[in-house]
Parts: structure tokens; sequence; C-alpha cells
């Protein structure tokens, strides 16, 4: 009888902290690490892809590690400093899925006054050469389509065109175009579309549809007024330049 309560009671209290991992709740030393570091806030927040994108700063003499590191959820929180400005560094990893979780634990965890995200990109620009320097005032997620059925063209309507869903005003991609042999393609065509967005404000349960998201006026601002000297912005713009080298 004992030994079926003493299982019954390690049972529960496995599936208790499983639970309560599996909800993102701090405990133990964790949240005390977490709350301590947010008392020298608020820091700016660098989210990088990977390593490679990530050794150049952490390299950089003008880069000053706390030695603080908090780890959670598979991710490492490195603190420091940037020309005596508070800093936590976030590895990422690749693409927007990623991207976005990584920037949502930074946000949730952590007093926060501002996020950049740099790191190395494709081209579609003709005009720009491997080690320029970009500085993008808008963003969008390309990865949303509405994805044609084989037969259906641009004058067909697409699934509840016209009551707040699918539009066609972004553009589409026919994969036809690019056979080799110039036949249709059972692909047929896929067509972008724009992403559904909660505002912090704003009404729950109701989104506003974009496609082109701004960046921070202020940092936008900040990066067209820069020249070389001391600002974080540089030295990652500098560390994005030397990758390329």
């Amino acid at each position: 009888m004992f030994r079926n309560i003493f299982s019954t009671f390690i049972y529960v209290l496995i599936f208790v902290i499983s639970q309560e991992q599996a909800n993102g709740a701090l405990h133990g030393s964790t949240k005390k690490m977490v709350d301590e570091a947010n008392k020298k806030g608020p820091y700016l927040g660098l989210v990088i892809p990977n390593m490679f994108e990530m050794n150049p700063l952490l390299n950089n003499p003008h880069y000053k590690s706390t030695k603080l590191v908090i780890d959670y959820a598979g991710r490492r929180f490195r603190f420091g400093n940037i020309y005596n400005k508070p800093v936590i560094l976030v590895m990422s990893g690749m693409g927007m899925v990623n991207a976005a979780v990584a920037t949502q634990l930074l946000l949730s965890l952590f007093e926060i006054k501002g996020v950049i995200h740099y790191g190395i990109a494709g081209n579609a620009n003709p005009n720009l050469n491997i080690g320029d320097v970009t500085i993008a005032q808008y963003w969008s997620h390309s990865a949303l389509w509405n994805w044609q059925r084989y037969g259906d063209g641009p004058e067909d309507p697409l699934p509840f065109e016209g009551e707040g869903g699918f539009t066609r005003e972004i553009g589409y991609l026919k994969f036809g175009s690019y056979s080799s042999n110039g036949d249709d393609n059972m692909l047929n065509n896929v067509w972008y579309q724009a992403e559904e967005v909660y505002l912090v404000d704003g009404t729950p349960e109701q989104t506003q549809q974009a496609f082109w998201i701004p960046v921070d006026s202020n940092y936008l601002s900040l990066s067209k007024a820069l020249e070389m000297g001391y600002y974080i912005i540089i030295i990652i713009i500098n560390i994005i330049i030397h990758q390329h080298q």
C-alpha cells in the first residue's frame, strides 16, 4: 500500500514539474538571476541568428562581458556592456519563428528598452554587393501564401476574398513562368498575403492586416545620422563588414 502511494506521489510530482516547465514558468535560481539582472536594466537586446554572426561581437574589444549568463528555454542570454551601455545578447537560431520566439523571451523576461536584430542576408538588388550594409525601413514576412489549385488563374477568386480574408493586392508567383520548356506547372500560383497583427493596445481577438512592417522610427532616424564614432550600431555594422572581408 505504501509503495503504491509513494509511486503515485512521485508520478504526480514529476507531472507537475513537467507542466511548470512546459508553461515557461520561472522558478528557483533562474527566477532569482532574472530578478537580479533586471535591477541593472533596462537593456538593449541584440538578437543574433547564429554563432558565426555572434562571435565577432563577443571577440570585439568594445564588448565587455559581465560574465553573467542565464540559460532558459534552450536560449542563452549573455550580459555585457558596449561603451558602458548594458546589453543582452541572445542567439535566436535561423528563421522567422526562432527570431520571434527569442525576441519574445527577451521582452518577457528582462527589462528591455529596444531590440536590434542584425546578421547576413541574401540580396535580390543588383545594385548591392557583398559587404554592403543595409538598414531596413520596413520588413515583411513573405511566407504567408494562398496557394491556388491547379487550373485556377489570376481571374479566379481566392478563398474568403472580399470578406477580410485573402487578397490579390500584393502580387503572385506563377511557377509556369519559370518552366524550362515553357509549359504550365501543376504548382500553379501562390499569392502573397498580409500577416494578421495583434496590436498591443488593440481590442482582444481583433487583428489588422499588414505586409510591410515599419521598424522603430527613432532607431531608423539614429541610423541615418550615424557617423564613424562611439555608437553601438556602428560597432555592429563594422562587425558585419568584417565578416565579408
